[in-house]
C-alpha cells in the first residue's frame, strides 16, 4: 500500500469520516484521490473528487462521479463488487473495503476456480445492464479470502433507454475480450474454444490504435514509430 503524500490534502471536509492512508493518489485531474478511511465504526475507501481543477475539469468529475455511483447502485448485491456504502454531497462516496491487491502474473497464480467466479461476476454485471469498460488487470483484485473483486466503474456504462444500449453492447464485449486476454495470460489451458476465436480477431479498435501509434503520433511529437525503435507494440 502508497503512504500518505503529502502533496495531496488530506479530506478532512467529510463529517464522520477519518482518513487512515491515501492509497493511489489522482494522477491527473479527471481522477480521483482514492483514500483508506474509517466511517461509522468500519474501515472503507472514500473516493473523492473535490481537489483543485479547472472549471472544465469539475464539470467532467461532477459527471463521473454520478455515474460511478448510479453504477454501484444497479450491481448492489453482486457478490465480488464493492457496495456502495455512503453518498458525500456531489464530489465524493464511500464504498466497501476489499483487502488484496490486483491480479500480477509475476506475484499471483490464480487457477481455474478463480477464473470461473470473475466469469460469473462478469455474467452478473452484464445480466444488469451494465458493463465495465475497463477489465485490466490492475481493475481484478484478489482478495485475501482468494476470491475476485472487481473495482473501478469509472468507465461503467448501463443500457437503461435505447440511446445507451449501442455503446453498452460494445463495452460488454470488450469486458469479455480483456477478460479473455487476462485468462490467456494467467491461464491459458482453460481458454474456451470461443475465447480463442475472440482473441484470434483484431478488433477495429486495436486497429485503430495500431494506426494512430504508428503512423500519427509520431508525427505529432516527430519521433520514429515505435516499430523502427525497436519497441515492442502494445
Amino acid at each position: 500500500m502508497k503512504s500518505q503524500d503529502p502533496e495531496v490534502p488530506v479530506p478532512s471536509s467529510w463529517p464522520g469520516v477519518r482518513p487512515v492512508r491515501l492509497l493511489h493518489p489522482a494522477r491527473s485531474q479527471s481522477q480521483a484521490d482514492i483514500w483508506l478511511v474509517d466511517w461509522d465504526g468500519r474501515r472503507c475507501v472514500l473516493r473523492d473528487f473535490s481537489g483543485p481543477r479547472v472549471w472544465y475539469f469539475r464539470l467532467l468529475c461532477l459527471w463521473g462521479v454520478r455515474r460511478e455511483i448510479e453504477a454501484h447502485r444497479q450491481l448492489d448485491g453482486i457478490e465480488g463488487i464493492p457496495r456502495l456504502l455512503h453518498v458525500l454531497g456531489w464530489k465524493a462516496y464511500l464504498i466497501e473495503y476489499i483487502e488484496g491487491e490486483p491480479i500480477h502474473p509475476r506475484l499471483h497464480r490464480p487457477g481455474p476456480e478463480f477464473f470461473s467466479a470473475v466469469e460469473g461476476i462478469v455474467g452478473q454485471m452484464h445480466a444488469r445492464g451494465v458493463a465495465h469498460g475497463d477489465l485490466r488487470n490492475r481493475n481484478i483484485l484478489i482478495g485475501a479470502d482468494g476470491n475476485p473483486y472487481l473495482i473501478d466503474f469509472t468507465t461503467a456504462w448501463w443500457a437503461t433507454s435505447w440511446w445507451r444500449k449501442p455503446l453498452f453492447r460494445f463495452l460488454q464485449s470488450l469486458d469479455r475480450r480483456r477478460l479473455a486476454v487476462t485468462k490467456a495470460r494467467f491461464l491459458p489451458e482453460a481458454l474456451g474454444h470461443e475465447e480463442i476465436e475472440l482473441l484470434g480477431r483484431k478488433p477495429w479498435y486495436l486497429r485503430l490504435g495500431w494506426f494512430y501509434r504508428q503512423r500519427i503520433y509520431p508525427r505529432l511529437v516527430k519521433r520514429e514509430p515505435l516499430r523502427k525503435r525497436g519497441k515492442p507494440l502494445t
